[in-house]
Formats: C-alpha cells, sequence, structure tokens
C-alpha cells in the first residue's frame, strides 16, 4: 500500500520524457561516446559498462580522499550526505553507561546508510564480506578497512537484499582495492589541532606490488598501514563544559571530589547526620528551621566554595525541578557536584595497523587465480570519568569516628552533626584515576579463489574464512570491591581532601593495591562463505542482448562471548559482608562495564540468486532480480528487484527500482544480558512517589538486554529519480527514496522507558513485598514499524580553461520524513529535525567542493553542512525548547607534484574554527556534555601535512 504510488510511477515513467530530452538535445552538442570495459559494479552481478546500471552509485576515489585530506572510512563518512548522522563514531561508541548502547562497541566506527542502524548497511570488500566487530558481532568495524590500499569506493544508496542478501536494507558500500600495482607508495599524514597539540593524528603507509598481469601472467601487491592519534579531552576545550547554568546546562550528580555528607536514607541511618529513621539531616546556622539531608562543607561557603576543588560544581536544583520545594532544597541547598562532562572524552587515543596482500596468477587465457589476505588490529584507549561511591550501612564503609581524617561538621554550624558517629558521605572518586578501558579489535580475512571467461560466459568463484576477534582491557580507576570497602573501611583515605592539598602517599599505595587491571572480556565473530556466479548473454532481443547472472552463496557465521574466566565479575551495588577476603566478592570489579556470557551461537545461510538486464527498447532496460536465501534459525525469505533505466538521448536519463529486504537480528541481540547497570539520572517513580518522598529521585538498576524472541526485520523500499546532463561535462541527478520497515529490530532504551512509563510499566520489575522497583528491562525488541524517506540529490561539472582545469560537485540529501512508532498502539512520531538518542535524522545534509588544477598545482575547497535540529526536550525540569542551528565547516587543501614521483599536500581542516554549536544534553544520555559528538567537529582547526613519494 505504502509504495503503490511508486510503483505505479515506473509504469508512467517514460512518458514526457521523449519531448524533454528532445528539446534540450537540439540545444546540446553530444559528446563523443569513449569505449570502455565492461566491468561488474555494486548492485549488480552482470558486467555491463560503468554507465549502464539502473540503481544510483556514488563513486569516491582514491584521488577524491587525498584531495580532501580524508585518510579514514570515518572521515569519509562524515562528509557522505546519504549517511545518517548517529553515534557510529568512535567517541560517540564510547558510552557504557549510557541507556542506548550494548557497552561493547567502544573505539568502533561504522556505517549507517539513511540512519537505519550499522547493521542494516552491508560493508564489503572488493565485493565480498568481512566478518563483523568481533565484541558486538552486529557490524563491520570500518578501523578494519586497509585504507591505504582503497581504489575507490562504491556506495550503492538502495536497498540490494535481492542481489547481497541480509544487511542490505540501507544500501551497500563496497571498498575496492588496488590491484595489477607495480612500484612502491609511500605515504606518511600528519594533522594537529592548531589550539594545542592534543588530538594529533599520524599516519605511515607503505604500498607496493611486482609483476603485470598482461606482461608477466602475475602481480604481487601489499600494503601496510601503521596509525597513532592522541587523546583529545574535554578539558581541552572550553566549550565542551557540562556546567552552564545560565544555559540550563549543568551536570545531574550528587558526588563530588570533596564528598557529600548524607543523611537522608536507610542506607545512612544511624550515621553522624541520619538519625534513627534514617531521614533527619540537621539544620544549619540559625534562624533557618529546615533541616538540610545532603551537606558539603564547601558548599557552606556558597558557589565558590564548590568550584574550588577542580571539576566540582555547585548543585543547581532548579535546573532540575520544575519547583524547588522544601524537600528538594533540603537535599540540594548545600550539596556539591561534578562537571563530568569537562571530563569526558572528546575523541580517543588510538593505536592500529593494517594489512593486506593479494596475488594474481593468470592459469591460462582468460582465467585468473588470486589469493588475498587482510588482517587489521586497532587498540582504542577510551577514558570515562571517575567512579562516584555511596557509603552504607550494610557494607560498613561510612568513614570512622576515629579515622584521621573524620570531618565534624558541628565545628561549622551544622546543629544536629553527632560527632560519635560514623559519617555516610557519596564521593566522586578523582584520586583513583579515570576510568580507562584499551579496546583491542583484530579482524582477518583469507581469500582464494578463480574469475575468467569461457566463451561468452563470466564466471567467479571465491572461498574464504574471516574471523574478527575484540576484547576490553581494563587499565586504569576500576578497583576490586571487596579491596575497595576494605580499604575505605580504615579512614586511611580521605574523602575530603581540601584545595591545593592531595592525599597521602600511604592514601595512595592503598588506592593503588585496590585496583583491578587485565582483561575483562572478549568476543569473537568468524564467516566463512563459498560463493560463486556466471553471467553472460542470454539470447538475442530485438532491442538488444537479454543478460542474466545467476550465482549461490554458501556461509557460516558464528559468535561468542566471555568474560574473562576467574578474574573480573562486574557489580554496580554493595551488598553485606563484602570484604577482600571473601571468596564470593574477591573478583568483583566496582562499576565496571561487563556483559554476561554468550555461549558460541552458529547459523546457516544458503541462498541462490538471479539477475536478468532486459532490454526492453532503444534506451528503457530493465533490471529483475530474485534471491532466495534460507537460514537455519529464521526460515527462509525470497527477495525480489525490479530496476529500470530509461535513456532517451544523451541528455536525460531515468531510472527507478521497488524491492524488498530481509534483516535477521544479529547474536548480540538475540542474546540475554543479565549484567546489572545503574542509571546515573534521578527518577519519580509514578507509582509511589505521590505518597512515599523517598521514592521521587531514586537511581534504577536496569538491564540492556537481548531478546531470543526476536523475528526478522523485514523492508518495502524504493526509488524513482532523473539524471540531467544538459551541457558537456555537466551531471545533475536527484533521486527520490523510500524505505518501509515492518517488525523492525529496535533498542528500547532507558531512556523511553522512562519517559513513557504508562506504555512499558511492565518493563518496570517491582519488590513483592515492597512494591519498589527493583530492576528496569531495556533492550531489543521488535518495534511495530517504520518509514523512511527523503530525496538525493547532486551536481558535477568540469570546465578546462587556459587557467586550469576547475571542478564543482555537489552531493546532498534531503530527508522529507522519518516516522516510527514503538508499538502498533502508538501514532507514527517524526523524527526529522527532531533530538534522538541514538540516530539524528536531519533535514538536511551535503558537500560541497570546488577544485582546480593546473601544471604542478591543485587545490580544493570544500563545505560540509548540516541542517538544525530540536534540542533535547528538557521541559519535564521547567527548561524552554530550542533550536540547535545548523553546522557548517569548510576545509582547504592545496598540492604540489612538481617533482617527479613525490606529491606534497598542506591544508586545514575547520579552516574558520568553527567551534561545535551548544545542546542542552549531557553524558547521561548521548556523549558529550553542551556538544554533539554525532554532528560537530571537536578538534577545531586543524593543520594536515602529508607526502607521498612513488618509486617507479
Amino acid at each position: 500500500m505504502k509504495l503503490k504510488k511508486l510503483t505505479r510511477s515506473l509504469a508512467l515513467v517514460g512518458l514526457g520524457s521523449q519531448l524533454l530530452g528532445v528539446a534540450l538535445a537540439q540545444t546540446t552538442p553530444t559528446a563523443p561516446v569513449q569505449k570502455v570495459e565492461r566491468v561488474e559494479v555494486t548492485g549488480s552481478s552482470i558486467k555491463r559498462l560503468a554507465n549502464e546500471g539502473a540503481v544510483p552509485i556514488q563513486v569516491i576515489t582514491a584521488s577524491d580522499l587525498n584531495a580532501k585530506g580524508i585518510t579514514s572510512a570515518e572521515e569519509m563518512l562524515r562528509q557522505l550526505a546519504a549517511n545518517g548522522v548517529g553515534a557510529d563514531n568512535a567517541t560517540s561508541n564510547n558510552n557504557v553507561f549510557g541507556s542506548d548502547t550494548d557497552r561493547l562497541t567502544g573505539g568502533a566506527s561504522n556505517a549507517n546508510l539513511r540512519g537505519l542502524g550499522p547493521s542494516s548497511t552491508l560493508v564489503l570488500l572488493n565485493g565480498r564480506r568481512i566478518a563483523a566487530q568481533g565484541m558486538s558481532g552486529g557490524a563491520v568495524d570500518l578501523n578494519a578497512i586497509p585504507m591505504a590500499a582503497v581504489s575507490r569506493i562504491e556506495v550503492l544508496k538502495d536497498g540490494a537484499s535481492a542481489i547481497y542478501g541480509t544487511d542490505a536494507i540501507g544500501g551497500v558500500i563496497n571498498f575496492i582495492l588496488k590491484k595489477d600495482m607495480e612500484g612502491v607508495d609511500v605515504k606518511v599524514d600528519w594533522a594537529q589541532p592548531l589550539e594545542n597539540s592534543a588530538g594529533t593524528t599520524r599516519r605511515a603507509s607503505i604500498t607496493g606490488g611486482i609483476g603485470s598481469l598482461e606482461r608477466d601472467k602475475f602481480n604481487l601487491m601489499a600494503s601496510l598501514t601503521l596509525d597513532k592519534n592522541d587523546i583529545l579531552r574535554g578539558s581541552d576545550r572550553e566549550w565542551a563544559n557540562g556546567f552552564q547554568p545560565d544555559r540550563f546546562l549543568s551536570p545531574d550528580s550528587s558526588s563530588h571530589p570533596f564528598a557529600n555528607v548524607l543523611g537522608n536514607s536507610s542506607t545512612v541511618a544511624g550515621t553522624a547526620l541520619g538519625g534513627a529513621n534514617g531521614t533527619t539531616g540537621s539544620t544549619v546556622g540559625t534562624g533557618d528551621p529546615l533541616k538540610y539531608t545532603r551537606i558539603n562543607l564547601l558548599a557552606l561557603a556558597g558557589q565558590a566554595g564548590c568550584d574550588s576543588i577542580d571539576t566540582g560544581v555547585k548543585y543547581q536544583p532548579q535546573l532540575w525541578n520544575a519547583t524547588v520545594t522544601p524537600a528538594v532544597n533540603a537535599s540540594t541547598k548545600y550539596l556539591c557536584n561534578t562537571d563530568y562532562g569537562a571530563q569526558y572524552m572528546l575523541a580517543p587515543a588510538k593505536e592500529a595497523y593494517n594489512l593486506v596482500t593479494r596475488g594474481n596468477l593468470q592459469i591460462a587465457d582468460n582465467h585468473t587465480a588470486f589469493i588475498e589476505l587482510s588482517a587489521s588490529r586497532s587498540e582504542v584507549t577510551a577514558e570515562l570519568v571517575p567512579s562516584q561511591f555511596s557509603t552504607t550501612n550494610a557494607s560498613g564503609t561510612h568513614y570512622p569516628v576515629n579515622g584521621p581524617y573524620y570531618l565534624n561538621l558541628k565545628n561549622y554550624g551544622v546543629n544536629e552533626f553527632d560527632p560519635t558517629k560514623p559519617i555516610a558521605y557519596r564521593w566522586r572518586m578523582q584520586d583513583f584515576g579515570y576510568r580507562t578501558q584499551e579496546q583491542v579489535a583484530e579482524n582477518a580475512r583469507l581469500l582464494v579463489g578463480v574469475d575468467g571467461t569461457v566463451g561468452e560466459y563470466d564466471y567467479k568463484l571465491g572461498l574464504s574464512t574471516a574471523k574478527g576477534e575484540a576484547w576490553t582491557n581494563l587499565v586504569d580507576g576500576y578497583a576490586y570491591l571487596g579491596k575497595l570497602v576494605d580499604a575505605l573501611k580504615t579512614g586511611t583515605i580521605n574523602p575530603w581532601v581540601k584545595p591545593g592539598e592531595k592525599q597521602t602517599q600511604a592514601a595512595m599505595d592503598l588506592i593503588e593495591s585496590t585496583k583491578a587491571r587485565g582483561k575483562l572480556q572478549g568476543g569473537e565473530t568468524t564467516l566463512q562463505q563459498f560463493d560463486g556466479a556466471i553471467s553472460g548473454n542470454l539470447m538475442k532481443l530485438p532491442a538488444g542482448p537479454l543478460d542474466f547472472a545467476v550465482g549461490f552463496d554458501l556461509r557460516k557465521e558464528s559468535f561468542k562471548f566471555a568474560p574473562e574466566t576467574g578474574s573480573f565479575t562486574c557489580s554496580d551495588s554493595l551488598a553485606p559482608t563484602i570484604n577482600a577476603d571473601n571468596p564470593v566478592y574477591a573478583n568483583i570489579v566496582y562499576n565496571c562495564p561487563g556483559n554476561t556470557a554468550i555461549p558460541k551461537m552458529s547459523r546457516d545461510v544458503n541462498a541462490l540468486y538471479g539477475e536478468l538486464a532486459v532490454p526492453v527498447m532503444k534506451g528503457l532496460d530493465l533490471q529483475l532480480a530474485i534471491r532466495y536465501d534460507k537460514y537455519s534459525d529464521f526460515g527462509g525469505t525470497t527477495n525480489p528487484k525490479i530496476a529500470f533505466r530509461y535513456q532517451p538521448n544523451d541528455v536525460i536519463l531515468f531510472r527507478g527500482s521497488v524491492n524488498t529486504g530481509f534483516r535477521a537480528p544479529s547474536f548480540q541481540q538475540l542474546a540475554l544480558n543479565t549484567a546489572p547497570l545503574l542509571d546515573t539520572a534521578d527518577f519519580s517513580d509514578p507509582v509511589l512517589c505521590p505518597t512515599d518522598p523517598t521514592q521521587c529521585a531514586i537511581r534504577l538498576n536496569y538491564t540492556n538486554s537481548g531478546n531470543p524472541g526476536l523475528s526478522a526485520e523485514k523492508s518495502k523500499q524504493g526509488t524513482l529519480g532523473i539524471v540531467l546532463s544538459p551541457v558537456r561535462d555537466l551531471t545533475m541527478f536527484a533521486d527520490y527514496w523510500r524505505v518501509d520497515l515492518d517488525e523492525r529490530i529496535k533498542k528500547l532504551t532507558l531512556g523511553e522507558l522512562k519517559a513513557n512509563y504508562n506504555l512499558f510499566a511492565e518493563h518496570f520489575l517491582r519488590d513483592p513485598a515492597t512494591n519498589k522497583i527493583r530492576l528496569v528491562e531495556a533492550g531489543w525488541i521488535n518495534a511495530a514499524d517504520s518509514s523512511t524517506q527523503g530525496l538525493d540529490y547532486g551536481a558535477s561539472y568540469a570546465l578546462k580553461l587556459s587557467s586550469g582545469l576547475w571542478t564543482a560537485k555537489l552531493d546532498g540529501t534531503h530527508m522529507i520524513s522519518h516516522k516510527e512508532r514503538a508499538i502498533a498502539s502508538q501514532p507514527l512520531q517524526q523524527y526529522v529535525g527532531a533530538f534522538g538518542l541514538r540516530t539524528l535524522y536531519l533535514k538536511d545534509k551535503f558537500s560541497f567542493d570546488i577544485g582546480w588544477a593546473g601544471d604542478a598545482w591543485a587545490t580544493t575547497f570544500s563545505t560540509i553542512y548540516k541542517s538544525g535540529y530540536k534540542d533535547q526536550d528538557m521541559t519535564r525540569f521547567n527548561i524552554p525548547l530550542r533550536d540547535i542551528p545548523s553546522y557548517t565547516t569548510f576545509n582547504l587543501f592545496g598540492s604540489y607534484t612538481g617533482v617527479k614521483n613525490l606529491t606534497l599536500t598542506a591544508g586545514l581542516r575547520n579552516l574558520f574554527d568553527k567551534a561545535p554549536n551548544f545542546t542542552y544534553h549531557n553524558v547521561d544520555d548521548v556523549v558529550g556534555a553542551g556538544w554533539d559528538p554525532r554532528v560537530a567537529d571537536p578538534f577545531g582547526r586543524t593543520l594536515v601535512l602529508s607526502a607521498s613519494y612513488s618509486f617507479r
């Protein structure tokens, strides 16, 4: 029903086009047709002329990347208009406590065409699959792509399940490597932000080859790339600041490096600030009858006191409550907070290598055998802010009365403070250091195959095995819970280190003794594939040859995930009798990001597919394709595709397609994860809060789990486009596209559950005795449906003048609509231009390049534009709605080739030093405090230098 209009359009598309084509042709000289080799282009298994396809394909060459100083796949995707603006980069993926992450993608970089998610974009290397990232098992990590060896990138902006099977709903990105290369190319790249040296990146690569298939009947090629990136922290940028109260932005935390004294819950009853019922608190000074339940000595001095500690700020209750009630005032007036957003990592440190080798051997005329080995390793060091810790009666961690740093608040005007009792406190554990993780990912693929021609038929066969392995190492900032509890009981560690003071060496030694380091957890994906196809001319039709392709694809996929046996157990909670000697708690690591084990899971996928290229009449061709996939765990699925290409003359071309798609859930999405998480934001229980004030600002334990009951996601999609070339060397195009999903695989986030309690009350599990919320079950579900539609557009022009060759290129996507809902009873909700926790559906995104080349010099000036959107809705906190403006950056690069075989390139990224736009959100929901790494550039104006030399 949803695609009927598009289907009818395909039947009527030729009407009127002949008249328009004739009119334009009468005023336009026809460029001579050059003879080109028939090749296989992404989106079809039939070899044809590169410009004969019926589907929109964007080709990005290595020279295009070099001209704009792009060295990584992630940088390329940021400028690709069709790629969604989502949390799929290495910075956004570093969010182990956010409510929309499986905590297994740290350091990874993923493609996300159409904003449909990384698992809906198929990434190929030389037309074949590679293994998914080992930790998440859901999508290819682009760090595994050997960019230095890439010849070109083909981006298919259409569904391709009928050709490639699952994962190709959003489109296909095919990285095609250099081949038949002779000589050696050496290149070094260096980039440094001009504000300071933080965030510097370096790359060195060497690519070489010997032999010529045409001359020597063989070719050997190898490429090695080394990368080293320095970390960029929030402290390196003034705008990375989570405490901007004049803009309604303040951290929602109750911890501070100088600990807050507590007296407002049952876990602190009987302590220095708590009475028998744990809710007493104390009056402060004279003339104020209100009893305060959370008090910081520094806050008694006002705003400046909290700020006197690095990253410390004064809690701002008016930013989090529509009405500041006496109860809220009692718990926040003298409360200090931590600007954890300012401590957050803006870009991670990284060390990586990438190796690819390929050998081609002509075994007979028209027959070539090949072997290809690719291997990569990336080590991404990510930082999270120091942990926060609340003492409890059960754990016995309140500060002891006889401790050397006992803080007697009675001496500072806290009238009911009892110095004969221990002190309950909440503390930001700054002296334990940043929570630092090393995310290591390895990926390898061995491919052997043969291709060639038998008579009039082309064939190809390939056999490959691929493996992705990844793991997390705890580096710093994490402590064994038992050792931590025992250390805090001694009183040696001072929770109240005053400005300008430090912990004693004995305290630092004790802190060091609690730390957990080493491998935490790891995962592994494998992929074995045997595929083949034959294509050629089936028969002659009056309008031309009827070409065909038939093929098969047999593969086996597997995934497993496991915590490191016997080393670490993750927990966010405290329990009675915790101590280092108790074997039950010996390996528990406080606040660590561990997931539960997933035993090895596997599936077999067997597929047959066929394709026809049908010449209907002069200028009109159809592409008919169909594929049947049989999944060992999800049964069979058949997906057809019909596409057309109508070109009445050299001036105008029409194209379009309709097809269906299918995506099976990833193993991670199917597997239960019972590891608990602790939400860092307060939640008001809508059931108990009206009668129990203690349930009006609670912290929730939750899980972000897979779902063994998930079914496959299905899609219907299509495109309809026009290409014009009214004058020589000018091409313009526009393609309408639409993707409708049913049984959509969606992660139901904690934020969505909290905001829609009435819809999802069954996800809030309650204690039968007290009716208090004990756990919230977030995670993957089959949501109802979604519909996404937009318009891709672009143009390219080349003009030869006496001054040199001038070029201009525009590539853009206008998002018309993205509507979705979690359950069928909800209305479809529009997300274009609205804030989202994972993907932002911006109305417009485009890049525009102007280039000039003459003799030994060339330069490229480029623009990247991303439209504005609605900021996060914070009206529940009495914060007004606002719009975030558009974000535009400019880059300027120049190169010199006046010395034989040497190319020198220099340029500036973010030429005008555009800072990220301000946003309300803090890192609790999406990475970034006051800014958004999905949209903005954290590096600022950056100097880029590169040099390459060819030994030929």
